[in-house]
């Protein structure tokens, strides 16, 4: 994940993006026809996108800085050593699709999650009027508004 230093002059994103190859990543969208096609259109053009899980988003915080992502690294002995060419191939694509100001990246970080092999969610009650949620498959911002509903609606 990395993260644009302010945006200079009150510059705003607007809505929060997602690039072609989110579509890859996320279960939501094989429902798509044309998935096929442009999971076959990502493997030529950007092998590495599909071998390094990576997949392009970018949303902007209340202070003005532009959070892009990201890549994902699956299995058991997970590499926790930054790879600068994950980086540059995340700038790189972004740059062809979004013109901020201020590229200049001010942070960078690894998510870890954990990761069940078919629920993306796992909601328990240990007690009375209790309840623990837990995402289990990176797709939290996503679904979190759907799952807080039913969480506390259903109390």
């Amino acid at each position: 994940m990395l993260r644009t230093v302010p945006q200079p002059h009150d510059w705003e994103l607007g809505p929060s993006l997602a690039f072609g190859p989110s579509f890859l990543h996320y279960p939501t969208f094989q429902i798509c026809k044309s998935l096929g096609a442009l999971k076959e259109r990502i493997a030529s053009e950007l092998p590495e996108f599909i071998r390094s899980g990576i997949h392009i988003m970018a949303s902007q915080t209340a202070l003005g800085e532009i959070t892009l992502g990201d890549s994902h690294e699956y299995g058991l002995a997970v590499n926790v050593f930054d790879r600068p060419i994950i980086d540059e191939l995340i700038l790189n694509y972004a740059r062809q699709y979004m013109r901020l100001p201020d590229f200049t990246i001010a942070e960078r970080w690894h998510g870890v999650y954990a990761k069940h092999p078919k629920l993306p969610y796992i909601r328990i009650s240990p007690e009375p009027r209790v309840r623990v949620v837990i995402v289990t498959s990176g797709i939290g911002m996503t679904l979190s508004f759907g799952i807080a509903e039913e969480t506390f609606c259903n109390c």
